[in-house]
């Protein structure tokens, strides 16, 4: 099951879900997106972050679109 998709670059990396528990259960990524709450993604681009970056919307995980 793919659990998340980012493309950069003409790169595609792919996570399962379990790769994905273990990036945002380290200190320094879990950390950061806590620092991340945006009403949505207007707000998270509004705020500098770009196409792929992570952020949460009052705990729920969202990734920037555009």
């Amino acid at each position: 099951m793919l659990g998340l998709r980012i493309k950069k670059a003409n790169k595609t990396t792919e996570f399962t879900n379990s790769s994905v528990s273990k990036i945002l259960a380290s200190g320094a990524v879990g950390k950061d997106i806590l620092a991340r709450d945006h009403a949505d993604n207007a707000a998270a681009v509004a705020a500098g972050l770009k196409a792929g970056d992570l952020y949460h919307t009052s705990g729920a995980l969202k990734v920037v679109t555009a």
